[in-house]
Formats: C-alpha cells, structure tokens, sequence
C-alpha cells in the first residue's frame, strides 16, 4: 500500500472513520467499502462518527471530568452537554486535517512516492487543525462545566474574556493533534507490516488491528498535553490553573506523573468504543447513502 493510500486510512482510523477489511470476512469477496473513494469515505465516516458520539460521548465528558478533578457527572442532561459542539468539532477538525495535510504534501513533495512529503505534511495538517480544534473544544468544555447553549456560549465567552479565551490551550492541542498524527503515521505501517508478514493476517485486518493499537499508543503519549490543555480551558478564571508550564507543574506536584495522565483509562475507552461504533454504523449507513456502490 502506497504511503498515501496509508495515510489517509490511518486519518481515517484516528477520527473514528476506519474502514473494514478488504476481504468479506466469510467469502473473500471484496467489501463494498473498500470500492468507495476517499471523498464518500470521509462522508459517511464523519455521519458514522456523529452517530458513535451521540453513544459514547459520556465517556469523553467523564475523561474531562477526570482530568479537571472534578465530579463524573452521570444525570444525562449533564453528561450530554456540549454533544452539538462535540459533533461539530468532529467533522470540522477532520475536513481542515484532509485539506491543509494535502496542501503540505504538494507543497514537500520533490518524488514520486515521497514518504517524507507524507509524513511531515500530515503532521502540519495534523498541527494546523489543532487551531480551529482548541476553540470548538473550549466552548465545548466550558459548556460541560457550566452549561450553555450552542451560540449563546461563545458570546458570553467572548463577552466575559474577550478574544483571547480562544486561545487558551491551543499551543496544547495543536502539539497534540500533531504528535498524534505521527505516531499514529509511523507506527501503524510497521505493526500492518509485522502482522501480514510474520502472522499471516489479511492487510485489512493487519491495517484495523494496527491502526487500532497504534491510536491507543498515541493517546497515551499525548495525553499529557491533553490533560493540561483540558485544565486550562475549563479554567478561564485562571483560579487554579494559569499556563502551561504551571498546570504541569501544578499536577505533577499534586498527584506525581499520573496528574498528567488523569483521564486516560476514559480517552483509549473513547477510542475502543469509537472504533467498534463507527465500523457498525458504516454497515448500515453504506448501503443507504451509496446504493451503487
């Protein structure tokens, strides 16, 4: 598989879009998603991933919950606060990493198959997405603390703390969306590669299995800066936690190096969850959106 091919499979997987194996599992026979393109792909990933999020979207409120030190909330007009800017957040992140990763792949690119071009430009893409991705998650978290409508939110933020609550916590997440991104580029490709080679597994199956474990290693080496990005936004007073480097500090002194990994048995059962979700929905919804394919 080309680096690009892989590329855009392993973006895919990282937003809960994964595609299912090439093969039917019974017969042999080609699934009816591998023959879609990228671009009905992305589509129906994006609706199956708002379908998956309406379900598992409490354990994301409980990972934030978790990382803050606050109460999991559990009455579900608690839990389900700030879904809507959640589902947005989703897509939007999503359609700006496909457009600017295959913006700085032009613009890198010296070769054909130039695996350097693919790898850098996903993290830019990657790092660049985090941009957009900071606000919509802020407004999200701050309507998980306090509650707040879709629009009224983001006014009374901007009223309140003016055009710089925007910016809280973003150096975080687009180091976060970043680094996942490449780790989740260079580690799939090798762990596809052990299991087709050395298991004898089909390279759908190898692809899904290490794009899987893959994602779970990322989460866990980003999250660091996924808890201290999630401190700062849900913290606007700047009462506890103030910048980066002193919620860091402030974590590691209070609870030891798991201060800055509070929440992460919450983020890899976000992800587990997402990926069984999103292959059941793309099953159903498939046939429904592409009836020729």
């Amino acid at each position: 598989m080309s680096p690009r091919k892989l590329m855009w499979r392993a973006i895919v997987m990282i937003v809960g879009t994964s595609l299912l194996s090439e093969k039917a599992r019974a017969g042999g026979e080609a699934s009816p998603l591998a023959r879609l393109s990228p671009t009905q792909n992305l589509a129906l990933g994006m609706l199956a991933g708002c379908g998956s999020k309406c379900i598992n979207y409490p354990l994301l409120a409980w990972k934030n919950a978790a990382q803050q030190g606050l109460p999991l909330p559990m009455r579900p007009d608690l839990v389900y606060r700030g879904l809507p800017m959640a589902m947005m957040n989703l897509g939007g992140t999503t359609a700006v990493q496909f457009l600017f990763t295959g913006y700085f792949q032009k613009m890198l690119k010296t070769k054909e198959n130039d695996q350097f071009a693919e790898m850098a430009g996903a993290t830019l893409g990657g790092i660049v997405s985090g941009v957009p991705c900071a606000m919509w998650e802020l407004i999200m978290i701050q309507q998980q603390r306090f509650g707040g409508s879709l629009l009224g939110t983001p006014a009374k933020l901007l009223k309140e703390f003016g055009v710089a609550a925007y910016t809280r916590g973003m150096g975080m997440t687009m180091g976060r969306e970043g680094l996942y991104t490449m780790a989740m580029l260079g580690l799939t490709p090798v762990v596809q590669r052990y299991l087709v080679e050395e298991r004898g597994m089909d390279k759908g199956t190898g692809l899904a299995i290490g794009a899987l474990g893959s994602a779970f290693f990322s989460a866990t080496v980003t999250h660091p800066m996924d808890t201290i990005k999630t401190c700062l936004q849900g913290d606007l007073m700047k009462k506890q936690f103030i910048n980066n480097l002193q919620t860091g500090r402030l974590l590691v002194d209070t609870h030891g190096v798991a201060g800055v990994f509070k929440g992460l048995g919450w983020r890899i059962s976000l992800i587990a969850t997402t990926f069984f979700l999103v292959n059941k929905f793309k099953e159903g919804l498939a046939p429904v959106m592409f009836p020729n394919v």
